[in-house]
């Protein structure tokens, strides 16, 4: 996909990714107003922006891909969560 396919759902808070990025995706925390870049190479890290950082060859990139959470960590705010 292109940038423009992917960047609705990344304003409706779901996380983004390039295949050329290995273990990185990107997604808006509506809540906070910012940019989070989630790294999870060698340890998990994240950086917080205020606004979008791309370089040229991402913005002409057609290996875009939106990413989806995993569903098991997403609970109600009524229900328990279990820890393992």
């Amino acid at each position: 996909m292109k940038l423009s396919e992917v960047l609705d759902a990344l304003m409706e808070g779901k996380p983004i990714t390039r295949a050329a990025w290995e273990q990185k995706y990107l997604y808006y925390d509506k809540d906070e107003n910012v940019f989070v870049y989630h790294y999870s190479e060698d340890e998990e890290r994240e950086l917080v922006c205020w606004g979008l950082d791309f370089e040229p060859r991402d913005v002409i990139a057609d290996d875009w891909d939106i990413d989806y959470w995993d569903t098991d960590h997403i609970v109600d705010s009524n229900k328990k969560v279990d820890e393992e």
